[in-house]
């Protein structure tokens, strides 16, 4: 192998056409065929052999140069000359760049062979692709490249600070080349791509692994923050109104990396409860009685709560009464009643009869017989206002009329309240009925209720609106 400059490469070149030429012009003997890779080229020549052509031609050969059929065998016109040329090398070593060409696909015979050595931490670089010495390509690269290695200091955080050799060109390459992984966060100085010299000293200042809760998340990143509030802001969270962390925000990031940030809202929940209305009557002297008329519809009042509610990460932690007021008072219904009593009369089987009230009840009968008293006791057959049960007394709701109230129940004929009892309320009427004579009624009547119109005091004069 010899080196050869680019200019040089190019005035063979030149020569090589031109001398081919002439050659061709002034020869007269034999006509070869020669190609050059890949070129073809006819000339004459009374050279004895394929050296002596290629001379008489003006071509020169490199010792890498492969040359088919040999130069020592007799030029044979059939038989064409190959000539194929060793590939062109740019070799950088040491601060010098040599072009040369060459065959051999061995990088360390390369170097070797230019009187290079390689020390053990120094670098090969085929097309910009690290290589072994004892690689053997498939063909030879384009360029090879001879990086020395030299000593750097790396100082990795608290670590003890590493001496070590590199042939890396930059400051990334060399760490990655020493094994150091670096995060997102981390801080190198100089930068990744600042250039190895020797002698240099690497900065690596770690960021550190945090784990912020939040939002239903977990975010994880390393930073080289110092502080919560600093370590928040690096992860773009930011705290709103009552928002807090755990730790504060000025805290130091805790040793194990973990920060909770609590989301805080409040409410205010508004509880309204509506105030029952009262229900009053008021007598009507011109409307008859048992006629009911709605004079003022009542309306419900409001009482409305202020509650404020806080609520953290959804949850509510704590309800505190805000204020409280009745907004609208109550409405109170006033009801009408009829308190004009008509005196009227009826035709009945048991005669004409006269009264001043009548409205419907709901009849059953019963006897002393059905009683759970035993029969010849002086309780036996007795009523509740003292008189001996027989028929025409009758059982009713002392709070709808008194005893003593006379009136007259169409099938059954003139009665008088004389009894009472726990099933008996509201328009119910129990029919009496001696022992022998007893008869079962369960059925509503109307009832009539005769003069003489009790005082004023004694009558009630709303009853129930419904016969059960």
């Amino acid at each position: 192998m010899r080196p050869i400059h680019r200019n040089l490469v190019v005035g063979l070149g030149v020569l090589f056409l031109a001398g081919a030429g002439l050659v061709f012009t002034l020869n007269a003997g034999r006509r070869v065929q020669i190609l050059v890779d890949g070129r073809q080229l006819t000339f004459a020549t009374n050279g004895g052999t394929v050296g002596a052509a290629l001379s008489q031609a003006g071509i020169s050969l490199d010792p890498a140069d492969r040359v088919s059929p040999p130069l020592s065998a007799a030029v044979d016109p059939s038989v064409p000359i190959v000539i194929t040329r060793a590939p062109l090398l740019s070799l950088s070593a040491d601060g010098q760049t040599t072009l040369l060409r060459t065959a051999n696909a061995v990088p360390g015979g390369l170097i070797a062979g230019l009187g290079l050595t390689l020390g053990p931490d120094d670098q090969l670089l085929g097309d910009g692709v690290a290589l072994s010495a004892s690689t053997v390509l498939a063909k030879p690269p384009r360029s090879l490249a001879l990086e020395r290695a030299v000593e750097v200091t790396v100082a990795d955080g608290s670590a003890a600070p590493r001496v070590a050799r590199t042939a890396a060109a930059t400051v990334g390459a060399a760490l990655w080349v020493l094994g150091y992984q670096l995060y997102a966060g981390d801080a190198i100085e100089p930068d990744l791509d600042a250039a190895v010299t020797a002698g240099l000293i690497i900065h690596i200042t770690r960021a550190r692994m945090v784990l912020v809760q939040v939002d239903g998340q977990a975010l994880q990143a390393r930073t080289r923050a110092t502080t919560v509030d600093e370590a928040l802001g690096a992860l773009g969270v930011v705290l709103v109104g009552e928002d807090y962390s755990a730790p504060a925000g000025g805290q130091p990031i805790p040793a194990d990396g973990r920060i909770n940030v609590v989301r805080v809202r409040e409410e205010i929940l508004t509880d309204q409860q509506l105030i029952p209305f009262e229900t009053t009557y008021q007598a009507l002297p011109n409307v008859e009685i048992d006629t009911l008329q709605l004079i003022q519809a009542g309306v419900p009042g409001v009482h409305r709560n202020l509650t404020r509610v806080r609520y953290e990460n959804g949850v509510a932690v704590s309800r505190v009464a805000e204020a409280q007021a009745q907004v609208q008072n109550p409405v109170p219904q006033i009801i009408g009643y009829g308190s004009n009593i008509v005196i009227r009369t009826l035709a009945t089987s048991d005669g004409t009869i006269e009264y001043w009230r009548s409205f419907t009840m709901y009849a059953t009968s019963y006897a002393a017989k059905f009683t759970d008293r035993t029969p010849g006791t002086p309780s036996y057959g007795r009523t509740a206002s003292g008189k001996i049960l027989t028929k025409g007394l009758v059982a009713i709701d002392r709070q709808m009329m008194p005893f003593g109230t006379r009136m007259y129940v169409p099938g059954y004929g003139l009665a008088e309240a004389a009894d009472t009892g726990s099933g008996v309320r509201g328009r119910f009427i129990d029919l009496g009925f001696d022992d022998f004579n007893y008869e079962n009624w369960h059925m509503p009547v109307t009832v009539y209720f005769l003069t003489p119109v009790p005082p004023s005091g004694a009558i009630r004069w709303i009853i129930p609106s419904t016969v059960p």
